[in-house]
């Protein structure tokens, strides 16, 4: 290789105590925004140029969109009904036509329907919202009314498990009497009366255990036929049939004497009686 390719290839070599070339300073944009827009609010979000580039091509694209100022705290009710037009309210409370979304299956009910119209307009709804919004209050009114009418059928069947095993066999009986009572004197409208958890009064076990009690009463101090149209199988309940095992039963009875006349006819009672219970 030559000499001058020698030199050519060597490295430079910087003259000792030369300083390293500076690096150029970061460029600050903000620094060229002019003075009366430099704090504006708009800009505080803006960290760099390719930001303010895209905040500048989203507002361009903008332009001559259909616009919507939101009223401040300040603002009249004329400021929000410009507003709630824009967004689709009606121009009257009747143009809802919200009728005409509910079911056939279902009661329409004009004033409820006419205040919830004019609640709509008034809280600036469009006939979409109102319409899911009413939608959404049938649904929940129609599911909390079947939930409610399950429980007071599964009450309403409660109390007559409940009053069939206490009369046991009389069951029947005794609920005869109880509407002969309230047929008799002309009562059958307090059967009817709603209670405060759904029931009918002539529901509850405690009522009609209160008025078959008055039409035992009845039939048993004044005569079996003392209730028009009421005509019994003298059927006895659970307390009744153990009563008269009791008494049949009983230490000196022929029940305990095979030889008595009267044994198998006490034996066969006293069976008759248990099978009651039993039923």
């Amino acid at each position: 290789m030559s000499e001058e390719a020698q030199v050519a290839e060597a490295p430079a070599v910087e003259d000792a105590g030369q300083a390293p070339s500076a690096q150029p300073a970061a460029f600050d944009w903000r620094s060229e925004i002019p003075e009366e827009i430099k704090d504006h609010k708009s800009l505080e979000t803006i960290q760099d140029v390719p930001g303010l580039i895209k905040g500048f091509v989203h507002a361009q694209s903008m332009i001559g969109a259909d616009k919507l100022a939101i009223p401040g705290k300040h603002a009249t009710d004329d400021d929000w009904n410009a507003v709630y037009g824009k967004l689709g309210r009606p121009m009257d409370a009747k143009d809802y036509n919200l009728a005409a979304t509910i079911p056939d299956d279902q009661v329409k009910n004009e004033e409820m329907l006419t205040w919830f119209q004019n609640t709509a307009h008034e809280a600036g709804l469009s006939p979409r919202q109102a319409t899911l919004i009413l939608n959404k209050f049938n649904e929940q009114t129609n599911n909390q009314l079947n939930t409610e009418q399950i429980n007071v059928q599964a009450e309403v069947q409660k109390a007559s498990q409940e009053l069939q095993r206490e009369y046991g066999p009389a069951f029947e009986d005794r609920m005869k009497v109880g509407n002969g009572v309230l047929t008799q004197f002309g009562n059958n409208e307090i059967a009817e009366i709603q209670l405060a958890d759904g029931r009918r009064l002539g529901d509850h076990p405690d009522v009609i255990r209160m008025i078959v009690n008055v039409g035992e009463f009845i039939t048993n101090k004044v005569g079996e036929d003392s209730l028009e149209g009421v005509k019994t199988s003298n059927a006895i309940g659970p307390q009744e049939i153990n009563s008269k095992i009791t008494e049949m039963t009983a230490q000196d009875t022929p029940y305990w004497d095979a030889k008595h006349p009267q044994h198998t006819f006490y034996v066969d009672e006293v069976m008759k009686y248990r099978e009651m219970l039993s039923a």
